[in-house]
């Protein structure tokens, strides 16, 4: 998913289940800047603070990094790719066994007691900045189902096979996705099947319907529309448990003047840059689209009014230990260190507790 989902579709849900703006906008811009937080290492101050940060995100086309094995598990596993566990049939060999049980799924059992325990356990600084990291997670495994968070001949693809949808087949976003071009990258992309990258940015169009063939044979026919509404429903739900703090709150459908207007956001929205649609879904949002009312939504990934600008002053994105930062104490309650500490907590807890409590050594 993208920006449009990560972000507006966030903010939507959360403030459809009782959260406040400030509240909301925190979980929503959380849960995008999961994408958006690419460079790690430490900041450096002047006076001899110091604090280190780690990476959420990868290009997907960043050899270099996607090609180092241990350091694509820290970032896709956890945050992009949360293993599904599935039952592995008796008899299959080990190494298969272990790829088949880290295969993302929808809504798996390891995905929600991941958002429980954000539900469970409010009482950290950065609740809020780790739900929206959890959040992120949690959507993704319907994005990114079927996909495995590392490099291996899983994630290999032969064909792809766009629906000509009404909605966009007459649409130079449909020219473009059944390119020559378009195949062509998806050719060199497939050299490193790290995740979805063999079918480039397909999972994570909200309106497209589509399939694809593995190398095995096996065809998987996706529904990215209707599989994005079930997950906003399920986040929605999620989101209203952390409100109410009560994990075993039952599920109550989404207002269903509102479920439309998200249905038909994500269906008829159609352009292939997520910042576009996320245009849109600010404008329906701003103009009281939703039951809550209208409000006014953005999101600054970098530069003046970011998070980090906000933490340090600045954001030249030095990463080579040579630019000097002027601490305050305002840096230790900023939005940017409680997302990097949620972002650190969140490794920590999938990787190290609860995918070993499923039986899963990933990291």
């Amino acid at each position: 998913m993208q920006i449009d989902f990560h972000h507006a579709v966030t903010y939507v849900c959360c403030r459809l289940a009782g959260m406040d703006d400030a509240g909301a906008a925190v979980v929503a811009h959380a849960a995008q800047y999961v994408d958006d937080a690419t460079n790690d290492g430490p900041l450096q101050f002047a006076t001899g603070e110091r604090y280190v940060r780690v990476t959420s995100a990868h290009q997907t086309l960043d050899l270099r990094l996607n090609s180092d094995a241990a350091d694509n598990r820290m970032v896709w596993v956890p945050f992009h790719f949360l293993p599904g566990n599935d039952a592995v049939a008796p008899g299959t060999d080990a190494d298969e066994a272990f790829i088949r049980r880290m295969v993302c799924r929808p809504n798996s059992q390891v995905a929600q007691e991941m958002v429980f325990d954000c539900i469970e356990r409010q009482d950290k600084v950065f609740a809020l900045h780790r739900l929206g990291v959890a959040l992120h997670t949690y959507v993704d495994t319907w994005a990114h189902q079927g996909f495995v968070g590392m490099v291996n001949d899983f994630n290999k693809v032969d064909a792809i096979q766009v629906q000509p949808d009404p909605a966009y087949r007459n649409t130079e976003v449909y020219a473009d996705l059944t390119s020559g071009a378009t195949r062509a990258k998806a050719f060199v992309a497939g050299h490193l099947p790290v995740g979805h990258a063999s079918v480039l940015t397909f999972p994570d169009l909200p309106f497209l319907r589509w399939s694809f063939t593995r190398d095995n044979g096996e065809k998987v026919v996706r529904d990215n529309p209707g599989d994005f509404l079930v997950a906003a429903q399920n986040m929605f739900d999620m989101a209203r448990r952390y409100v109410a703090r009560d994990r075993n709150l039952a599920s109550a459908d989404l207002p269903a003047a509102d479920r439309q207007a998200i249905d038909t956001l994500l269906r008829n929205t159609i352009a292939l840059e997520g910042e576009e649609r996320h245009k849109a879904w600010a404008e329906a949002i701003a103009q009281g689209r939703f039951s809550f009312g209208p409000t006014q939504v953005d999101y600054i990934d970098s530069g003046p009014g970011s998070w980090k600008f906000q933490a340090v002053g600045q954001d030249p994105d030095v990463e080579d230990g040579s630019e000097r930062f002027d601490f305050t104490p305002a840096f230790l309650t900023s939005h940017w260190k409680r997302f990097h500490d949620a972002v650190q907590h969140h490794r920590l807890f999938i990787l190290h507790e609860l995918l070993p409590r499923h039986g899963l050594s990933a990291s």
